[in-house]
């Protein structure tokens, strides 16, 4: 596991499942500032939506809350 990824977690991939994972030249391999950029990015986007597509994704995948409104 390179430790350099994102997915890194206890030297265990978190993005695949672990009979899966395979680390040299990894598709899902970023750094950790990398996943945070895209992170934010994809917060943006959920943001400029109309605001019932909001609330729908906030329902489905954040638990009623809506992250992009909350970040700084």
């Amino acid at each position: 596991m390179n430790k350099y990824c994102f997915a890194n977690q206890g030297g265990e991939c978190a993005a695949l499942i672990p009979e899966k994972a395979r680390c040299r030249g990894c598709r899902f391999f970023k750094s950790t500032a990398r996943a945070e950029t895209d992170r934010k990015h994809a917060l943006e986007l959920i943001a400029a939506k109309p605001f019932e597509e909001q609330e729908y994704i906030a329902g489905t995948y954040y638990g009623g809350r809506m992250p992009w409104y909350e970040e700084g």
